[in-house]
């Protein structure tokens, strides 16, 4: 008679050790998965995208913005102007002055000029040098309003000696832009002559149809002026000053010329104040 052991078999027990390690594995991972923390990618709403005013817009210490708002009258011009530093001048906030502002949208950088003639608002160079130092402005300006007598939008001034004159002037009218060379410093409108050259727009149409590109020069002894809409140059010339005026002669004026770009109103009082919107704008100098 065989005799029946109450020994339970070793391959049985193997079984049911590993069976409850899983099963201890498998509740410890489950309670993990509860205490875990599940935190959402962000979206594209989330993040704000980074300001490119900076790349946009380079100014520099030696570049101010000039006008004529709520200033004394212009009886007789040029107005008395006041200036503002443009020094981090998007750090804390948008401009917003009523001659010098931008929208929340930050496209375009607004300069507002008064009805009155002799009124400006004008981003204006304060150091100066001779015609054979470096300066430059480079921009894209939308322009509203500009009324049929135009508008001055660009210039090489002069502060040297007794001049305070312009030798270069890019006037914006209706329905064409005009470079504009003063012969002599120091005289009267009325005493000197002017070269002037007109340029039509793009498809003879007006300067609505496409912002304008402006490049202002002063370098090697050559003012270069360089104007396009779209993809098409409208302007490209260069202008020397007429080496028998005190222009070149005079060395406080040959050593004064700097540079200013924005609205001027040399003309006749205007039925509604005039805007500039600029979408861009580098300055850079080496005159001091």
């Amino acid at each position: 008679m065989r005799i029946r052991s109450n020994k339970i078999s070793p391959i049985i027990i193997l079984f049911i050790s590993l069976f409850i390690s899983c099963s201890s594995d498998n509740n410890s991972s489950n309670d993990n998965d509860d205490d875990q923390i599940v935190i959402d990618d962000p979206t594209d709403d989330d993040v704000e995208e980074p300001s490119d005013l900076y790349e946009r817009f380079v100014f520099s210490s030696d570049l101010v913005i000039e006008h004529s708002w709520n200033t004394d009258g212009c009886d007789s011009p040029p107005c008395s102007t006041n200036q503002d530093n443009l020094d981090n001048v998007f750090d804390n906030a948008l401009p917003n002055q009523p001659y010098f502002y931008m929208e929340d949208n930050e496209e375009e950088l607004n300069l507002v000029c008064q009805l009155d003639k002799g009124r400006r608002a004008e981003l204006k160079q304060t150091t100066e040098g001779p015609l054979t130092s470096y300066s430059k402005m480079e921009f894209e300006g939308i322009y509203y309003n500009i009324p049929s007598e135009g508008m001055t939008i660009a210039q090489v001034h002069n502060r040297g000696g007794n001049s305070n004159k312009p030798f270069f002037r890019l006037e914006l009218h209706n329905h064409k832009l005009e470079t504009v060379i003063r012969k002599d410093p120091e005289v009267s409108s009325s005493e000197t002559t002017f070269s002037k050259i007109d340029f039509p727009f793009v498809d003879n149409g007006n300067y609505t149809q496409f912002p304008l590109n402006v490049t202002l020069e002063k370098n090697n002894g050559v003012v270069s002026i360089r104007v396009m809409q779209g993809d098409v140059v409208i302007v490209d010339e260069d202008f020397e000053a007429d080496p028998t005026t005190n222009w070149v002669n005079d060395t406080g004026i040959s050593n004064g010329y700097y540079l200013k770009a924005g609205l001027y109103n040399a003309a006749t009082t205007h039925t509604e104040n005039i805007t500039l919107g600029y979408t861009n704008f580098l300055f850079e100098s080496d005159d001091n």
